[in-house]
Parts: C-alpha cells; structure tokens; sequence
C-alpha cells in the first residue's frame, strides 16, 4: 500500500477531495514507508516518530477514509493476511488496543516478586490460555500459577500481585448445570478481598466477574460462528503486553 494508494483512498472514501497540510503529507508518508517495509506500526510509535500528538496522526488517517488508527490497522491487516492466503485475527480488542496493551504491561510490572494465579476454571479455552501465559512469564521470572483452588486467593507472606481471569463466553457444561454469567465471581471476589490485582480477558460484556475486574481486556467477539479466535486473540494481546513490559525491563537496565 502506496502513499499514492493511502492519499486515493482518502479522496475517494470521503466522497470529496481532501487537502492535506504539509504535516499530514508528511505522517502518510511515513506510514506508507512502513507499510510498504511491511511493518506495523502502533499509534504511539507513529505519533513519537513525527513528533506529533496521537490526535493529529489520527486526524490525518481519518483523512484517508479510515474510522481512526485501529480501523487502518485491521485493513492493512485483512489485505496482507487475504492476498498471502493466511486469514488471522483482524481486531484484537473492544477499544484502544495500544491503550489497554500498555495497561496490561503496566499489570506485568505488579506480578515482580510478588504471588501471583491464572485461574482455569474453563479446561476447554483457559488452560492453554494459562499455560501459554505461565511460560511467557517465567521467562521474565515473574511466576503464575494455574488454579482453580480458593486457597491461592489467601493472603500469605508473599505479597500479593495480580490474578488473570480467562472467561470465554462459549463455556461448555459442568456437571448437570450450565455455567451463567456469575461464573468466576467466588474465586474473583476472593482474590480481591486478599489484595490481588485483578486482570480480566473477555469476550462476554455480560459476564459479572469481567466488569468487576480491575483491568477488563474485552477481546472482540467472533466475526465467523464457524471459527473462534478467542484464544489466538487473548495470546496475541499478551504478546504485545509481554513485549512493552520486556522495553521497559531493557530500559531499566534489568
């Protein structure tokens, strides 16, 4: 994708000619550099390097047709992934996916020496979830261990850290009842009674134990019935998390 192809589409979207200040021509154009480097770029990252603010990159994408800086990323995203065959997780999040990424890595930073529990409660979604999770973290010593039991909710020496939740919305059937929206609630409000931070990945606005969350990561519902993406999607934010919180390690000469 061009800087001619990004300006033709602005022209063409916003049903008139759009005129571009020498800033804006300058943003697009390094934006282009990067996509056509085929590299993703986040908002920050853009707005950093043009020494802009995020507002005025975003009212340059706007410009070219876009909803905003997620919309162009989710396009660039479906047109690489559609013309190399390979069909990916498009939108990650409900939300600001740069916003809520580096709100989860600010959560990494409170799991440091501290005691800190992914719970599992659904084998179907959450313990590859957890599993994948528990590993990533312990190669950054930072160590979460995968339970169901009340007991990790208790307050011991160890200070408390942070609590993930994974609450997928498609739960299958436990025992002879099916689980509801109040599923998680026991474990949660015992986490948080104990001191733990809680952090919530969900793709089911409804569920109790998602809007009591201390940080809710409201992972975008399933376009296609036929496939679920809930996970893939859940580990890929992490990954980005994982990957802002490694920055700042380096950073801080850790």
């Amino acid at each position: 994708m061009s800087n001619e192809t990004l300006r033709k589409r602005g022209h063409v979207e916003s049903g008139h000619v759009q005129t571009f200040t020498r800033l804006e021509e300058y943003i697009i154009r390094e934006l282009a550099h990067h996509i056509s480097q085929n590299e993703e770029v986040s908002l920050t990252f853009l707005a950093e390097e043009c020494h802009v603010s995020k507002s005025t990159v975003i009212k340059a994408v706007k410009k070219l047709g876009y909803q905003g800086f997620d919309d162009l990323v989710h396009n660039i995203r479906f047109n690489a992934q559609t013309s190399s065959g390979v069909l990916l997780p498009g939108k990650l999040v409900e939300g600001d996916c740069e916003e809520i990424v580096c709100k989860l890595a600010d959560r990494l930073r409170l799991c440091e020496g501290r005691r800190n529990f992914i719970f599992t409660g659904d084998r179907r979604t959450s313990d590859v979830v957890a599993r994948y999770m528990s590993r990533k973290l312990a190669m950054f010593d930072l160590f979460a261990t995968m339970s169901t039991d009340y007991a990790m909710a208790r307050r011991e020496v160890l200070e408390c850290g942070t609590a993930f939740f994974i609450l997928h919305r498609e739960l299958p059937r436990r025992a002879a009842h099916e689980q509801d929206a109040g599923y998680g609630m026991g474990m949660l409000r015992s986490a948080r009674d104990a001191g733990f931070d809680i952090v919530a990945f969900s793709d089911d606005p409804d569920r109790r134990a998602a809007q009591e969350a201390d940080l809710l990561v409201r992972i975008s519902p399933n376009e296609d019935e036929d496939v679920d993406l809930f996970v893939p999607k859940t580990l890929m934010v992490f990954e980005q998390a994982l990957a802002h919180y490694a920055q700042w390690r380096s950073a801080d000469g850790k």
